[in-house]
């Protein structure tokens, strides 16, 4: 069979169907056996009423569900606001196209890319809510992907993840990264790109990070910033950068979480992928530099006086943390975090200097299966989440002239402030991180020779 892309696919549910597909929480629905790749998602336009489009969904071809059958496995199904009537959508499509419209509206299946172009036009102009999740699926958007080039698609990789792992610490899903668009023209910030974006100018934003270490240098730079809301919990996050896409090279996350009074650091490292194994290899002169820099940080922080409350108490006064990445793809369709390992820099310390990893000729490199222990996405964001790592209370002081230092560097910098806007907390909550004054080491004055900061 020759294999035909299509992009949307109609799916008309069988009433005996309806209710046990609206309530499964993984929902699939056996139909015609068809040809698509796995990997590339489908706008499905979802009937649960006869004559109507309902609703909208992504979809993938799953397995084979009996002879000439395949399952069709449904994400983000979304209810329509008003339901398209299918006579209404065949009024506005095309004429060459509107017999095989006409026929899969009545029998399902897939859309070849002119019949699914037509429809999503039709369904645009009928009912105009339906642009967010469409427009991710667009000619448009696929174009301007397409010719991004393969450092701009490393860094939107990096910079995707960083974003996308603040979001899981701060308890969002990292799924509400998928409206993102890509930007014409020049753009240095995956944030540009999302429905959440801010002005850097905006007020709330300034106000969020007035007490921020090394917030003075960063507003100065180009940037992107997005802001989140679920539940009470505000995440304010700001990319900074010095460089075009294709300039920049690896990321920091640094990570504030208000419930705690901690900051985290990751620095994210890229393995290679060799003869089918992924494996970063030592000496890295780079890395030996970053890790220095750490390490009188972290000097600095044992020195200072310890928190002695309930909020202050870590497993480790150390907070930088590596991860480790097998791959670097981007996928801005991706609701999922990078594979990687986190690795304290601690343990870093400790492994570099073992010998479980070195190789043939005395080589060193870390690798999955040498490197002993190690966090993953999800054991990682509970440790931070719950403030068991981090900093606290007077160690705040000492961050700000690392902050400036690695804002100024030419690698992306995403950082993130979770707090809850809701329910202030009290003196009386035993768990309370007190607001830490920030006295930075360095005045902006300092730093720019008196220019103005905009300069």
């Amino acid at each position: 069979m020759v294999r035909r892309e299509a992009d949307g696919y109609i799916l008309n549910v069988p009433p005996a169907r309806r209710e046990t597909l609206l309530d499964d929480e993984r929902p699939a629905e056996p139909v015609r056996e068809f040809v698509h790749s796995r990997s590339h998602p489908l706008v499905c336009f979802v009937s649960f009423e006869d004559g109507a489009i309902t609703h909208l969904a992504l979809g993938r071809r799953g397995v084979r569900a009996g002879s000439k059958m395949r399952r069709l496995n449904l994400e983000s199904l979304t209810a329509l606001p008003t339901p398209v009537r299918h006579q209404d959508v065949l009024n506005r499509v095309p004429a060459r196209f509107r017999q095989h419209v006409e026929g899969r509206l009545e029998e399902g299946g897939l859309l070849p890319p002119g019949s699914f172009a037509a429809v999503v036009e039709a369904v645009r102009a009928l009912l105009p809510e339906s642009n967010a999740l469409l427009d991710r699926f667009s000619e448009k958007r696929r174009e301007l992907i397409s010719g991004l080039s393969e450092e701009a698609r490393t860094s939107l990789a990096y910079q995707r993840d960083t974003v996308a792992t603040a979001l899981t610490l701060a308890g969002f899903d990292p799924a509400e990264l998928s409206d993102w668009q890509p930007q014409t023209g020049y753009s240095a910030s995956f944030l540009d790109g999302l429905p959440q974006a801010r002005l850097r100018e905006d007020q709330m934003l300034l106000n969020d990070f007035t007490n921020f270490p090394g917030f003075d240098i960063a507003r100065t730079m180009q940037h992107g910033a997005a802001v989140f809301h679920k539940n009470g919990v505000r995440l304010t996050v700001l990319m900074a950068n010095r460089h075009s896409l294709e300039e920049q090279t690896g990321a920091d996350l640094i990570y504030r979480n208000e419930a705690f009074g901690s900051f985290v650091f990751v620095q994210y490292k890229a393995m290679e992928d060799e003869t089918g194994s992924a494996r970063f290899r030592l000496p890295n002169t780079q890395l030996a530099k970053e890790l220095e820099r750490m390490e009188a940080l972290a000097a600095n922080l044992r020195n200072c006086a310890p928190d002695a409350r309930l909020a202050g108490f870590r497993l480790t006064l150390n907070p930088f943390v590596l991860k480790l990445c097998p791959r670097i793809v981007f996928d801005p369709d991706s609701k999922s975090l990078i594979k990687g390992m986190y690795i304290p820099l601690e343990y870093w310390r400790r492994l570099e200097a073992d010998p479980v990893i070195r190789g043939e000729k005395d080589g060193r490199a870390v690798t999955y299966d040498n490197v002993g222990r190690y966090f993953n996405n999800t054991s990682f964001a509970a440790l931070v989440a719950d403030g068991w790592i981090g900093t606290a209370g007077a160690q705040t002081d000492f961050l700000d002239p690392l902050i400036r230092e690695i804002v100024t560097s030419n690698r992306t910098v995403t950082i993130a402030v979770r707090e809850r806007v809701d329910t202030p907390p009290t003196a009386l909550d035993p768990l309370v991180a007190k607001p830490v004054e920030i006295k930075p080491l360095v005045s902006v004055e300092d730093l720019f020779d008196n220019e103005p900061a905009d300069e």
